[in-house]
């Protein structure tokens, strides 16, 4: 699990940090509102731990900005507001929240339960430019004609469609996509996006692109 924990307090961040990486997660912490949304917005995570109460952005504003990247990723709120008509506000812009104080294994469980229930918190179809696929019905269309995917191709461009735009490295494809116990060296992600890219891509339109030593960025690529 790859969490983004946007929180200014630099003890709360790391005692969370080093919590979720006890529990073998990646974490990253950004300590503005600001450096949050441009994380968010760039790297593929799989949900996002939200201060309430920063000092250059409310969580609202932050929030707002980043479902405009990221419409479907997890967002879990902290706070130590205890108003309930507050608390209701913040359901209004995040998927949870935890009161400060809180207790990590509690935080810990509904991180997992969060990345468990994914983006069919929103939408069931996710479209990229022409591209739509549609998780509930396993169906994927391209200007308007189906595609026919086996179910792990499938699986990965929903992985793709999900960080349209991020980097997503071979490790971070296989764990997702594919048992995470997978052999590391194994050219399997290589073989599957060639045969994804086979069925998508034509001489005017591209969708995967090749990051060198990074991994790859999936998006609506126009080719000359």
């Amino acid at each position: 699990m790859k969490v983004l924990i946007i929180e200014d307090e630099i003890e709360i961040s790391e005692f969370i940090k080093k919590g979720l990486e006890s529990e073998l997660c990646v974490v990253t912490v950004a300590h503005t509102g600001e450096l949050g949304v441009s994380l968010a917005s760039e790297c593929g995570f799989d949900v996002i731990i939200l201060d309430f109460h920063l000092p250059d952005m409310m969580g609202s504003e932050i929030s707002s900005a980043i479902r405009k990247y990221k419409p479907s990723i997890p967002i879990l709120v902290l706070s130590a507001e205890k108003n309930m008509d507050i608390k209701i506000d913040m359901l209004s812009i995040c998927d949870d929240y935890v009161t400060k104080p809180f207790s990590l294994r509690e935080l810990v469980v509904r991180l997992r339960a969060l990345t468990r229930r994914g983006h069919i918190l929103y939408n069931d179809s996710i479209k990229v430019g022409p591209l739509t696929l549609d998780s509930r019905k396993h169906t994927v269309t391209l200007n308007g004609k189906n595609i026919q995917l086996r179910n792990k191709e499938f699986a990965l461009l929903e992985y793709f469609m999900q960080h349209a735009e991020a980097v997503l490295s071979r490790e971070m494809i296989l764990e997702h996509v594919w048992d995470m116990n997978i052999d590391p060296f194994t050219n399997t992600v290589d073989t599957h996006i060639r045969l994804l890219r086979k069925k998508l891509e034509t001489r005017k339109q591209s969708f995967i692109q090749t990051i060198p030593r990074r991994g790859y960025r999936f998006g609506a690529y126009r080719t000359i």
